[in-house]
């Protein structure tokens, strides 16, 4: 049985989100291995290779799914509850305008890289305070950019990507069959991989099922001061642009909520940190399309790729979806 621990230079390429020599209160390091997982989730954003991420407001938001799976480049879709009800992201451009019970689009277009702040070990009080000693002090402007990587995909390469992307702890012996690989070109195809991804290894010191987690959608010209505010938290969350917003996944404690939204989002909304902003809590998601894998997509046109609605409740007709 070969696994990702055996890989020869694994070390030199996945960061773990904290010291498992030094975890303290969380848990000790034997125990916490099994719990995380090893995603090689497309943290990276490529020209060749772009994702295509939508939250639509919809009547019965589950109901959607089926349509969803019709969708050949969509793989991944969320249900929610609030002013964002679906979540999905594609390969390609989608238009589901169209369909019966859709309302509007809240926001669209292709992400940026997947921001995730590294976790130190504290309590929830340390991390309010920390936050409230960042809000003291200048803030400067920062926005996230939308820069695609230049990565050559291949048929091959993207099938292994495929194979590997949600799970990097799985048993690579029936991979290195199906490929017909020695075991060094198989090691160099990941390698390859791994240089040009990024993997996300989320962090619930907790377990992921003591925490409500929140869909964050902010207009802020502070992007990364809002995402590194956020990585001030003991646990695990992540970040994206999308068009001219600020797209934040972030779990807190059950019992907890009342504490979060006080010291961290009135915070901002009394400092301006954060102008409008919009709150989702997801219930249900699933992985679409992944087997037996999703074809290589075609890249996206550099200015215009694809007709879409427009984003905003009030607006209707088309619009084009631009890169950034």
């Amino acid at each position: 049985m070969i696994t990702w621990k055996d890989l020869p230079f694994v070390s030199d390429i996945i960061d773990l989100p904290v010291d498992l020599s030094d975890i303290g209160g969380f848990r000790k390091p034997e125990e916490l291995l099994p719990l995380m997982d090893f995603v090689l989730n497309g943290v990276t954003a490529w020209k060749e290779v772009a994702e295509y991420v939508y939250l639509l407001n919809v009547d019965d938001p589950y109901s959607f799914f089926s349509v969803l799976r019709e969708q050949k480049w969509i793989f991944y879709g969320c249900v929610l509850t609030g002013p964002f009800n679906l979540i999905f992201m594609s390969y390609q451009p989608v238009d589901l305008s169209h369909v019966k019970g859709y309302n509007y689009t809240v926001k669209s277009g292709i992400r940026s890289n997947y921001y995730v702040p590294e976790i130190v070990e504290k309590d929830y009080d340390t991390a309010y305070n920390n936050i409230l000693k960042r809000c003291e002090g200048k803030i400067e402007s920062s926005i996230f950019e939308i820069a695609l990587k230049d990565f050559k995909w291949t048929e091959e390469l993207w099938s292994l990507y495929c194979d590997l992307k949600y799970d990097l702890r799985i048993d690579f012996t029936p991979l290195v069959k199906k490929y017909g690989f020695k075991n060094t070109t198989f090691y160099e195809r990941v390698k390859n991989l791994l240089q040009n991804t990024d993997v996300y290894v989320p962090f619930y010191p907790l377990e992921e099922r003591s925490y409500q987690f929140f869909y964050f959608l902010f207009k802020t010209d502070y992007q990364k001061f809002v995402a590194d505010c956020f990585g001030e938290l003991p646990v695990s969350t992540t970040h994206i642009r999308v068009k001219d917003s600020l797209l934040s996944y972030v779990p807190v404690p059950y019992g907890g909520e009342r504490e979060h939204f006080l010291n961290i989002i009135s915070l901002w909304e009394r400092k301006g940190i954060i102008g409008s902003h919009d709150t989702s809590i997801p219930y249900f998601s699933d992985l679409i399309n992944t087997q037996p894998g999703i074809p290589l997509p075609a890249p996206p046109v550099p200015s215009q790729s694809g007709v879409n609605p427009p984003d905003g409740k009030r607006k209707t007709g088309r619009e084009r979806m631009y890169s950034i």
